[in-house]
């Protein structure tokens, strides 16, 4: 787990569901990398002074998600990686249920169900369905991210292997899994819920979420073509391709696209027709996204 500026409330949620799973033989390493929030290191030092199991390590200075996690993966001991994010809640039985599927179905990385809640714990939606059979994973992945990394249980040799994570700027996790599937790893995902999944106003809506489909788009189309995408290229591609004015647009459609959602499941049917016509209008690449989200259903 890696955190940041998550609230207090939600960091102890967070540590807690980790600490009360049902599996108990594990090693929590926790890397705050945010070395002036002191808030967060009174609260993990005082869950760590409680629990053994907790290895505490606060960054010199501010690193980053990827780097952070790389830490992480370089100082843990165990045979196998369990991501965590540090606002989200992982059910209790999530570690045994995962372990029991990894191991007896021989894969290297595994993800599951998320249950999306908003700020204050409330379910927004769930995810009731992802492919499980690794040959479906590696033609969703075409498409996007099918893999959800906060559920991640993986074993550890695979991401020593591949030098954990890559420094790409965004999508760093949808990188690792197309470099794991293209180097012969197996993926799959339990079609059982193992985590609630935060999804707050600021992610909704925040402005690099066109910055994001780009590299995915960049990195995709290297993986189809059998290829690891160069850093370097994404980097430049994103940057001819970026735009304030199409960016702008992209946010507003992803809230948009969120509020449909919540439409979808209070069964508001007018509101939802009325905002999915608004929507068609609104961001071509939106629609893209939409239509990749389609062809991973499809695949899937």
């Amino acid at each position: 787990m890696s955190t940041y500026k998550e609230d207090e409330s939600q960091l102890r949620q967070s540590i807690e569901s980790i600490l009360n799973q049902t599996y108990q033989d594990f090693e929590f390493i926790i890397i705050l990398d945010n070395p002036e929030n002191d808030m967060h290191r009174r609260v993990i030092n005082d869950y760590a002074a409680k629990d053994s199991r907790i290895r505490f390590y606060p960054n010199e200075t501010n690193m980053g998600l990827a780097s952070s996690l790389n830490r992480g993966l370089k100082l843990a001991n165990g045979e196998y990686i369990a991501r965590m994010d540090a606002d989200d809640v992982s059910l209790p039985n999530r570690f045994e249920k995962q372990l029991d599927y990894l191991r007896s179905n021989c894969f290297d990385l595994i993800g599951g169900l998320t249950e999306v809640i908003d700020e204050n714990g409330n379910i927004l939606y769930k995810i009731n369905k992802v492919p499980s059979d690794p040959d479906k994973i590696k033609k969703c992945l075409r498409y996007g991210q099918v893999v959800a990394h906060p559920t991640w249980f993986g074993k550890k040799a695979m991401f020593d292997d591949l030098h954990g994570y890559r420094l790409i700027p965004l999508c760093e996790d949808t990188d690792f899994v197309l470099r794991a599937v293209l180097k012969g790893y197996k993926m799959s995902n339990i079609n059982e819920s193992v985590l609630k999944y935060r999804m707050s106003s600021n992610s909704v809506s925040r402005s690099n979420l066109y910055e994001q489909y780009l590299y995915l788009c960049f990195i995709t189309d290297a993986y189809k073509q059998g290829k690891v995408a160069n850093i370097a290229d994404a980097m430049d591609y994103v940057q001819s391709h970026n735009n304030e004015k199409i960016a702008k647009k992209y946010s507003e459609s992803n809230v948009l696209f969120n509020q449909m959602l919540k439409e979808m499941r209070t069964k508001q049917v007018i509101p939802f027709i009325s905002h999915g016509f608004e929507l068609l209008f609104h961001s071509r690449p939106f629609l893209d996204r939409i239509r990749r989200f389609a062809l991973l259903s499809m695949n899937s």
